[in-house]
Protein backbone atom coordinates (compact mmCIF):
# COMPACT_ATOMS: atom_id res chain seq x y z
CA UNK A 1 0.00 0.00 0.00
CA UNK A 2 1.22 3.31 -1.08
CA UNK A 3 0.97 5.89 1.62
CA UNK A 4 2.37 9.74 0.89
CA UNK A 5 3.13 12.39 3.67
CA UNK A 6 4.00 15.94 3.26
CA UNK A 7 6.34 17.68 5.91
CA UNK A 8 9.65 19.06 7.27
CA UNK A 9 12.65 16.74 7.29
CA UNK A 10 15.63 17.79 10.05
CA UNK A 11 18.67 16.46 8.66
CA UNK A 12 21.27 14.87 11.61
CA UNK A 13 24.03 16.61 13.18
CA UNK A 14 22.51 19.82 11.23
CA UNK A 15 20.45 22.58 11.81
CA UNK A 16 19.01 22.39 8.07
CA UNK A 17 15.36 21.47 7.28
CA UNK A 18 13.84 21.09 4.06
CA UNK A 19 10.08 20.64 2.98
CA UNK A 20 9.96 17.11 1.63
CA UNK A 21 7.44 14.55 0.81
CA UNK A 22 7.45 11.03 2.48
CA UNK A 23 6.73 8.62 0.09
CA UNK A 24 5.87 4.37 1.82
CA UNK A 25 5.36 2.01 -0.56
CA UNK A 26 5.34 -1.61 1.26
CA UNK A 27 8.50 -1.81 3.08
CA UNK A 28 10.58 1.03 1.06
CA UNK A 29 11.00 4.27 2.07
CA UNK A 30 11.82 7.30 -0.02
CA UNK A 31 12.01 11.31 1.15
CA UNK A 32 11.60 13.13 -1.75
CA UNK A 33 13.04 16.98 -2.06
CA UNK A 34 12.09 19.00 -5.06
CA UNK A 35 11.02 15.81 -6.93
CA UNK A 36 14.60 14.77 -6.11
CA UNK A 37 14.79 11.48 -4.04
CA UNK A 38 17.37 12.68 -1.23
CA UNK A 39 16.85 9.03 1.06
CA UNK A 40 16.22 5.55 0.58
CA UNK A 41 15.53 2.95 3.38
CA UNK A 42 13.09 0.85 4.68
CA UNK A 43 10.12 0.89 7.41
CA UNK A 44 12.64 -1.53 9.71
CA UNK A 45 15.04 1.42 10.03
CA UNK A 46 12.02 3.93 11.04
CA UNK A 47 10.74 5.05 14.60
CA UNK A 48 6.85 6.69 14.41
CA UNK A 49 6.28 8.07 17.14
CA UNK A 50 2.43 7.11 18.95
CA UNK A 51 -0.70 8.37 17.46
CA UNK A 52 -1.96 11.46 19.92
CA UNK A 53 -4.75 13.84 18.61
CA UNK A 54 -3.49 17.29 17.14
CA UNK A 55 0.12 16.05 17.66
CA UNK A 56 1.80 16.15 14.34
CA UNK A 57 3.15 12.73 13.23
CA UNK A 58 7.23 12.30 13.58
CA UNK A 59 9.24 9.84 11.97
CA UNK A 60 12.95 9.15 13.13
CA UNK A 61 15.43 7.99 10.87
CA UNK A 62 18.28 5.58 11.75
CA UNK A 63 20.99 8.16 11.30
CA UNK A 64 19.24 10.92 13.02
CA UNK A 65 17.16 12.53 10.92
CA UNK A 66 13.34 13.37 11.54
CA UNK A 67 10.45 13.98 9.57
CA UNK A 68 7.61 15.72 10.88
CA UNK A 69 3.95 15.96 9.01
CA UNK A 70 2.78 18.76 8.20
CA UNK A 71 -0.75 17.88 8.77
CA UNK A 72 -1.14 16.71 12.32
CA UNK A 73 -4.28 14.45 11.41
CA UNK A 74 -1.68 12.05 8.87
CA UNK A 75 -0.49 8.64 10.12
CA UNK A 76 1.68 5.21 8.52
CA UNK A 77 0.71 2.50 8.90
CA UNK A 78 3.83 0.72 8.89
CA UNK A 79 4.25 -2.96 10.58
CA UNK A 80 4.55 -1.42 13.60
CA UNK A 81 1.27 0.01 13.59
CA UNK A 82 -0.31 -2.85 14.26
CA UNK A 83 -1.07 -1.52 17.63
CA UNK A 84 -2.08 1.59 16.71
CA UNK A 85 -4.68 0.00 14.62
CA UNK A 86 -5.44 -2.30 18.33
CA UNK A 87 -5.60 0.60 19.71
CA UNK A 88 -8.21 2.33 17.59
CA UNK A 89 -10.12 -0.83 17.29
CA UNK A 90 -13.30 -0.89 19.29
CA UNK A 91 -13.49 -4.95 19.90
CA UNK A 92 -9.78 -4.82 21.25
CA UNK A 93 -10.54 -2.00 22.98
CA UNK A 94 -13.65 -3.60 24.68
CA UNK A 95 -11.88 -7.27 25.05
CA UNK A 96 -9.12 -5.68 27.01
CA UNK A 97 -11.33 -3.95 29.23
CA UNK A 98 -13.12 -7.28 30.21
CA UNK A 99 -9.62 -9.42 29.69
CA UNK A 100 -7.72 -7.48 32.00
CA UNK A 101 -9.78 -7.65 34.93
CA UNK A 102 -9.81 -11.76 34.20
CA UNK A 103 -6.64 -12.78 34.21
CA UNK A 104 -5.68 -10.28 37.47
CA UNK A 105 -8.57 -12.74 39.26
CA UNK A 106 -7.26 -15.39 37.59
CA UNK A 107 -3.60 -14.56 38.60
CA UNK A 108 -4.85 -14.02 42.41
CA UNK A 109 -7.44 -16.16 42.94
CA UNK A 110 -5.89 -19.52 41.20
CA UNK A 111 -2.76 -19.15 39.78
CA UNK A 112 -0.89 -17.47 42.65
CA UNK A 113 -2.38 -19.63 45.51
CA UNK A 114 -1.07 -22.74 43.72
CA UNK A 115 2.13 -21.66 43.22
CA UNK A 116 2.51 -19.66 46.71
CA UNK A 117 1.55 -23.46 48.62
CA UNK A 118 4.20 -25.39 46.10
CA UNK A 119 6.78 -22.64 46.98
CA UNK A 120 6.74 -21.97 50.51
CA UNK A 121 7.75 -25.48 51.06
CA UNK A 122 11.26 -24.65 49.51
CA UNK A 123 11.95 -21.83 51.68
CA UNK A 124 14.98 -21.97 54.36
CA UNK A 125 13.61 -21.99 57.75
CA UNK A 126 15.50 -19.11 58.73
CA UNK A 127 12.83 -17.37 57.14
CA UNK A 128 10.09 -18.36 59.04
CA UNK A 129 12.28 -18.45 62.28
CA UNK A 130 12.88 -14.66 61.70
CA UNK A 131 9.06 -13.52 60.96
CA UNK A 132 8.33 -15.35 63.88
CA UNK A 133 10.88 -14.00 65.96
CA UNK A 134 10.17 -10.76 64.70
CA UNK A 135 6.13 -11.51 65.18
CA UNK A 136 6.19 -12.22 68.48
CA UNK A 137 8.54 -9.53 69.76
CA UNK A 138 5.99 -6.83 68.32
CA UNK A 139 3.28 -8.67 70.28
CA UNK A 140 4.87 -8.44 73.65
CA UNK A 141 5.40 -4.97 72.82
CA UNK A 142 2.07 -4.27 72.09
CA UNK A 143 -0.85 -6.44 72.66
CA UNK A 144 0.32 -9.32 75.29
CA UNK A 145 1.24 -8.50 79.05
CA UNK A 146 2.52 -10.70 81.61
CA UNK A 147 0.10 -13.83 83.01
CA UNK A 148 -1.56 -13.19 86.21
CA UNK A 149 -2.21 -17.01 86.37
CA UNK A 150 -0.45 -18.69 89.30
CA UNK A 151 3.00 -20.15 88.45
CA UNK A 152 2.23 -23.42 89.56
CA UNK A 153 -0.90 -23.68 87.18
CA UNK A 154 0.81 -22.16 84.51
CA UNK A 155 4.29 -24.69 84.67
CA UNK A 156 1.45 -27.84 85.05
CA UNK A 157 0.01 -26.26 81.50
CA UNK A 158 3.64 -26.65 80.10
CA UNK A 159 4.39 -30.16 81.39
CA UNK A 160 1.20 -31.27 79.63
CA UNK A 161 2.43 -29.21 76.54
CA UNK A 162 5.81 -30.96 77.00
CA UNK A 163 4.69 -34.48 77.50
CA UNK A 164 2.73 -34.21 74.54
CA UNK A 165 4.97 -32.92 72.46
CA UNK A 166 7.41 -35.89 73.43
CA UNK A 167 4.29 -38.45 72.86
CA UNK A 168 4.28 -37.35 69.28
CA UNK A 169 7.92 -36.83 68.33
CA UNK A 170 7.81 -33.15 67.81
CA UNK A 171 10.26 -30.68 69.44
CA UNK A 172 10.38 -28.90 72.72
CA UNK A 173 12.50 -26.54 71.35
CA UNK A 174 10.61 -25.48 68.71
CA UNK A 175 7.15 -25.58 69.68
CA UNK A 176 7.69 -23.74 73.13
CA UNK A 177 4.14 -22.43 75.13
CA UNK A 178 4.23 -18.76 76.32
CA UNK A 179 1.26 -17.79 78.22
CA UNK A 180 -0.10 -14.01 78.42
CA UNK A 181 -2.87 -12.22 79.58
CA UNK A 182 -4.26 -9.91 76.44
CA UNK A 183 -7.54 -7.90 76.84
CA UNK A 184 -7.14 -7.19 73.49
CA UNK A 185 -7.07 -11.05 72.25
CA UNK A 186 -9.05 -12.26 75.16
CA UNK A 187 -10.17 -15.81 75.14
CA UNK A 188 -7.73 -17.29 72.75
CA UNK A 189 -4.50 -19.00 71.35
CA UNK A 190 -2.01 -18.84 68.11
CA UNK A 191 0.68 -20.16 66.70
CA UNK A 192 3.44 -17.91 64.87
CA UNK A 193 5.51 -19.65 61.52
CA UNK A 194 8.47 -20.26 63.81
CA UNK A 195 6.47 -22.52 65.97
CA UNK A 196 6.08 -20.00 69.24
CA UNK A 197 2.79 -21.24 70.57
CA UNK A 198 0.92 -18.63 72.82
CA UNK A 199 -2.29 -18.54 75.10
CA UNK A 200 -3.83 -16.20 77.11
CA UNK A 201 -4.58 -16.11 80.30
CA UNK A 202 -8.80 -15.84 79.62
CA UNK A 203 -8.69 -19.35 77.36
CA UNK A 204 -6.75 -21.02 79.92
CA UNK A 205 -8.93 -19.53 82.92
CA UNK A 206 -11.93 -20.57 80.55
CA UNK A 207 -10.77 -24.38 80.29
CA UNK A 208 -9.43 -24.63 83.52
CA UNK A 209 -11.40 -27.76 83.89
CA UNK A 210 -10.59 -29.50 80.88
CA UNK A 211 -6.64 -30.26 80.18
CA UNK A 212 -8.04 -31.89 77.43
CA UNK A 213 -9.54 -29.01 75.34
CA UNK A 214 -6.76 -26.78 76.06
CA UNK A 215 -3.89 -28.90 74.43
CA UNK A 216 -7.05 -30.14 71.28
CA UNK A 217 -6.75 -25.84 70.88
CA UNK A 218 -2.79 -25.83 71.19
CA UNK A 219 -2.88 -28.98 68.63
CA UNK A 220 -4.89 -26.80 66.47
CA UNK A 221 -2.77 -24.13 66.37
CA UNK A 222 0.45 -26.52 65.39
CA UNK A 223 -1.26 -27.65 62.50
CA UNK A 224 -1.42 -23.97 61.01
CA UNK A 225 2.50 -24.20 61.61
CA UNK A 226 3.28 -27.76 60.80
CA UNK A 227 1.08 -26.99 57.09
CA UNK A 228 2.95 -23.78 56.73
CA UNK A 229 -0.64 -21.50 56.74
CA UNK A 230 1.04 -18.32 57.84
CA UNK A 231 3.82 -18.14 55.26
CA UNK A 232 1.05 -19.31 52.73
CA UNK A 233 -0.73 -16.13 53.89
CA UNK A 234 1.63 -13.55 53.61
CA UNK A 235 3.52 -15.54 50.24
CA UNK A 236 -0.11 -14.74 48.85
CA UNK A 237 -0.72 -11.90 49.54
CA UNK A 238 3.00 -9.87 48.66
CA UNK A 239 2.72 -12.15 45.38
CA UNK A 240 -1.04 -10.98 45.26
CA UNK A 241 0.47 -6.87 45.31
CA UNK A 242 3.08 -7.30 42.98
CA UNK A 243 0.71 -8.70 40.13
CA UNK A 244 -1.11 -5.76 40.92
CA UNK A 245 1.67 -2.93 41.02
CA UNK A 246 3.24 -4.90 38.01
CA UNK A 247 0.12 -4.34 36.15
CA UNK A 248 -0.27 -0.67 37.25
CA UNK A 249 3.28 0.54 37.65
CA UNK A 250 3.08 1.04 41.41
CA UNK A 251 6.09 -1.03 42.51
CA UNK A 252 6.20 1.14 45.61
CA UNK A 253 3.63 -0.70 47.13
CA UNK A 254 5.64 -3.99 47.55
CA UNK A 255 8.60 -2.52 49.55
CA UNK A 256 5.35 -1.12 51.79
CA UNK A 257 4.32 -4.77 51.98
CA UNK A 258 7.05 -6.04 52.52
CA UNK A 259 7.91 -3.68 56.20
CA UNK A 260 3.99 -4.68 57.14
CA UNK A 261 4.47 -8.73 56.92
CA UNK A 262 4.26 -8.96 60.56
CA UNK A 263 0.94 -7.16 60.70
CA UNK A 264 -0.05 -9.74 58.15
CA UNK A 265 0.16 -12.49 60.98
CA UNK A 266 -1.87 -11.13 63.05
CA UNK A 267 -4.60 -9.65 61.02
CA UNK A 268 -5.26 -11.72 58.18
CA UNK A 269 -7.64 -14.87 58.85
CA UNK A 270 -7.01 -18.01 58.08
CA UNK A 271 -9.31 -19.74 55.03
CA UNK A 272 -11.93 -22.30 55.64
CA UNK A 273 -9.84 -24.40 54.14
CA UNK A 274 -7.01 -23.89 56.03
CA UNK A 275 -9.01 -24.07 59.34
CA UNK A 276 -10.17 -27.52 58.67
CA UNK A 277 -6.43 -28.73 57.81
CA UNK A 278 -5.69 -27.19 61.01
CA UNK A 279 -8.38 -28.89 62.58
CA UNK A 280 -8.00 -32.78 61.30
CA UNK A 281 -4.47 -32.36 62.11
CA UNK A 282 -5.60 -31.66 65.94
CA UNK A 283 -8.38 -34.62 65.38
CA UNK A 284 -5.17 -37.21 64.28
CA UNK A 285 -2.90 -36.24 66.74
CA UNK A 286 -5.38 -36.51 69.70
CA UNK A 287 -6.31 -39.38 68.75
CA UNK A 288 -2.33 -40.51 68.71
CA UNK A 289 -2.55 -39.58 72.22
CA UNK A 290 -5.38 -41.59 73.39
CA UNK A 291 -7.31 -38.50 73.07
CA UNK A 292 -10.78 -38.69 71.98
CA UNK A 293 -11.58 -35.77 69.25
CA UNK A 294 -14.73 -34.88 71.04
CA UNK A 295 -12.25 -32.63 72.99
CA UNK A 296 -11.80 -30.68 70.12
CA UNK A 297 -15.66 -30.37 70.02
CA UNK A 298 -15.42 -29.23 73.96
CA UNK A 299 -12.96 -26.46 73.21
CA UNK A 300 -15.06 -24.84 70.39
CA UNK A 301 -18.44 -25.39 72.28
CA UNK A 302 -16.61 -23.09 75.42
CA UNK A 303 -16.16 -20.50 72.63
CA UNK A 304 -19.69 -20.75 71.91
CA UNK A 305 -20.55 -20.31 75.78
CA UNK A 306 -18.75 -17.51 75.96
CA UNK A 307 -20.19 -15.51 72.69
CA UNK A 308 -23.97 -16.59 74.49
CA UNK A 309 -22.69 -15.16 78.12
CA UNK A 310 -20.89 -12.12 76.36
CA UNK A 311 -23.25 -9.02 77.34
CA UNK A 312 -22.10 -9.75 80.94
CA UNK A 313 -17.88 -10.05 80.22
CA UNK A 314 -16.07 -6.79 80.07
CA UNK A 315 -16.15 -4.77 76.86
CA UNK A 316 -12.41 -5.44 76.29
CA UNK A 317 -13.18 -9.12 76.28
CA UNK A 318 -16.13 -8.76 75.04
CA UNK A 319 -14.60 -7.79 71.53
CA UNK A 320 -11.69 -9.83 71.84
CA UNK A 321 -14.36 -12.87 71.68
CA UNK A 322 -16.09 -11.31 69.14
CA UNK A 323 -12.85 -10.90 67.43
CA UNK A 324 -12.14 -14.79 67.60
CA UNK A 325 -15.49 -16.06 65.98
CA UNK A 326 -14.55 -13.21 62.80
CA UNK A 327 -11.34 -15.40 62.26
CA UNK A 328 -12.55 -18.73 62.95
CA UNK A 329 -15.66 -19.56 61.30
CA UNK A 330 -18.12 -22.05 61.19
CA UNK A 331 -18.06 -22.98 65.52
CA UNK A 332 -20.50 -25.15 65.07
CA UNK A 333 -19.74 -26.71 61.92
CA UNK A 334 -16.15 -27.29 63.48
CA UNK A 335 -17.67 -29.15 66.58
CA UNK A 336 -19.82 -31.57 64.49
CA UNK A 337 -17.02 -32.47 62.07
CA UNK A 338 -14.74 -32.78 65.81
CA UNK A 339 -17.77 -35.27 67.44
CA UNK A 340 -18.59 -36.93 63.87
CA UNK A 341 -14.18 -37.76 63.70
CA UNK A 342 -14.70 -39.76 67.37
CA UNK A 343 -17.16 -42.02 66.07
Amino acid sequence: MKQQLAGTYYFPKSSRAASVELLVNGEMVNLYQDKKCIMATNTAQLSVSSAIPGVALEVDFADGGKFVATNSGDRLSLASGKLERLEKSVKWVLASVLLVPLLIWFGVAVLMPKLVTESVNYLPDEVAQEMGEQTFYALKKSILDPSEIAKSDREQVINQWQQALDKLGLSREKFQLHIYKSDFLAANAFALPNGTVVITDQLLISLQDNPDAILAILLHEIGHVQRKHSMRIVAQSISNTIIVAVIFGDLETVAELLVGTTAALVQNAFSRDMEREADTYAFEKLVELGIPATAFAEAMQSFLDLNHSAADLPATQRKGLLRYLATHPDIEERIARANQYAK
